[in-house]
């Protein structure tokens, strides 16, 4: 979560990093993962994925907002910020830089061709049954698979009783 930038929680974008170093370890035993976070959400049942990759000593979560990524002297990515937790200044090289960002919505909503209510982030307002609009999935937010697929059954249900 970002206020200068998404100032609401995409839900899965840091779990899904964690998911891409748990892959790069599976296959690189000798690997090296960095993370940097501004805040981590492992809900629910993925607390305890969560607790698995941070449990991986070849695995550090870096609380952070990196500033900037140059060139370092040897042509490789250098990524330069400031810890939050503790105040230290740092420059880090590595061989791949990877960017996670957090969802957002697909900006061909910007001129639909019905009347959709959208939220201040440009999500679509989960239903308007007066007017038959429902949304679901990603369209109302930014929603793992297992929470998109509730929700899709969830609206399913309620477009049936609005026809009935």
């Amino acid at each position: 979560r970002d206020h200068n930038h998404l100032a609401y929680c995409s839900r899965i974008c840091c779990l899904a990093s964690m998911k891409h170093a748990s892959y790069v370890r599976e296959q690189y035993a000798d690997a090296t993962v960095d993370i940097y976070y501004i805040d981590i959400r492992a809900h629910d049942k993925l607390e305890a994925f969560y607790r698995k990759v941070v449990s991986d000593p070849q695995v550090r979560l870096i609380k952070s907002k990196p500033a900037e990524i140059k060139i370092g002297a040897d042509g490789g990515p250098v990524v330069c910020g400031e810890n939050t937790l503790t105040r230290e200044i740092y420059a880090e090289s590595y061989d791949i830089v990877v960017l996670a960002t957090g969802m957002q919505p697909f900006g061909a909503l910007d001129h639909p061709s019905i009347e959709i209510e959208m939220d201040d982030y440009g999500f679509i307002v989960p239903e308007d049954e007066e007017k038959g609009v429902f949304s679901s999935g990603v369209a109302s937010g930014p929603l793992d698979v297992s929470m998109s697929v509730q929700s899709a059954t969830a609206v399913a249900l309620k477009a049936i009783q609005a026809v009935r």
